[in-house]
């Protein structure tokens, strides 16, 4: 085998200025999408041509995955791209508008699978695309991709892809693909996220399958950290973290989301929440078809849940005022939790238990303390 500097050398070698011509149609493509920037506002100027730059893009380091080898060098191949990409990079960062140009091509090798990340440039921002192969043979198949290729105004969803992850295979030898992303473009903080699942079948090797979209899910969220949602994917469990809430005044809180997989069945499960703080916020957020899963009987004298859910329900994630949470000294698995709603003169006391690791009920409410 040869030594890695020297692949990495002759990947260098490769993707020198003979390949010029290769890139000839990319070049050409950016710069008409460049010339029309200022048309098609309602798509952030993203029009059917970004879909045939993407593909050239695409096209273009696919023709050099095979010189790669079956364990390549990350780094160097993704410094061999960068290098050989660099003049359609925006010259002065595009802080307004980068359609007509493309960023850094990303290539992370994970087990037997290769993930490539690009992005080509929209009006504030860039739209990403992800690729996954497998190697078979001497070379490496594409069995899975995403992209956005619907160019209208309630139909085109660009997004940072923060991960692409895919399963280990279930019983049945099938596998599963999972999608992070949040809306790209000059947003605020505040942005729509979307995480998806695919099943990709079994057959990953010389015929795969076609893959099919099992959950497609959105959520907004905080997007101040990075990245601003994590998660883990399974043979038949997926599981994400984000900050929620906080959008007007007041403090955010942590979100869980948490699916069952199993063949083509995808099914929510608990924990919506890490901490009781946060439980009671998302169980004030959901639908009460939703929240009475997750509640248990208050005392007779006091009002239902139900009736305390239809009065603090709200879903615009406005944030809220809470104190530090109490565990009660009478029943262990008891925490109370004091909250001050956003537009909400009262505070609000709430008795959540918590069966650990993660599970959560609602157990009473009030506008007194409850712990004892």
């Amino acid at each position: 085998m040869l030594p890695r500097v020297f692949c990495a050398l002759l990947l260098l070698y490769l993707a020198a200025p003979a390949q010029n011509d290769s890139l000839a149609a990319l070049r050409a493509t950016l710069a008409t999408l460049h010339q029309h920037r200022s048309e098609n506002a309602n798509t952030l100027g993203a029009r059917p041509e970004l879909t045939v730059a993407k593909h050239q893009l695409r096209d273009w380091f696919e023709r050099r995955l095979a010189s790669l080898g079956a364990t390549p060098d990350e780094d160097a191949s993704n410094r061999a791209f960068q290098e050989a990409l660099a003049s359609l990079f925006c010259p002065d960062g595009c802080v307004f508008s980068a359609l007509g140009f493309i960023d850094t091509v990303r290539l992370r090798h994970t087990g037997e699978f290769l993930v490539i990340r690009t992005s080509v440039g929209i009006r504030c921002g860039y739209d990403d695309s992800a690729y996954v192969y497998q190697w078979i043979g001497t070379t490496w198949q594409r069995i899975f991709e995403t992209e956005q290729d619907v160019y209208t105004k309630t139909g085109y969803r660009p997004q940072t892809i923060y991960d692409v992850q895919i399963s280990p295979p279930d019983a049945n030898g099938n596998r599963f693909a999972l999608t992070l992303g949040a809306r790209s473009s000059c947003a605020d903080a505040f942005q729509p996220m979307y995480y998806r699942i695919w099943a990709l079948g079994k057959a990953l090797g010389a015929r795969p399958s076609k893959p099919r979209l099992l959950l497609d899910g959105q959520e907004i969220i905080f997007a101040g950290d990075y990245p601003p949602v994590k998660g883990t994917l399974s043979a038949d469990d997926m599981r994400i973290e984000f900050t929620a809430g906080g959008t007007g005044y007041g403090l955010s809180h942590q979100a869980v989301r948490h699916f069952e997989v199993l063949g083509d069945s995808v099914k929510q499960v608990d924990p919506i929440a890490p901490t009781p703080r946060d439980f009671v916020e998302e169980w004030l957020a959901a639908p009460w078809k939703q929240s009475v899963a997750r509640s248990e009987s208050p005392s007779l004298e006091s009002p239902s849940l139900e009736t305390w859910h239809r009065k603090l329900h709200r879903d615009d994630g406005m944030g809220d005022f809470p104190d530090p949470p109490v565990q009660c000294s009478s029943d262990r698995e008891l925490w109370q939790i004091g909250i001050r709603l956003h537009g909400v003169s009262t505070e609000t006391f709430y008795l959540v238990r918590w069966r650990q690791p993660d599970r959560f009920t609602m157990t009473d409410i009030a506008e007194h303390p409850l712990c004892k």
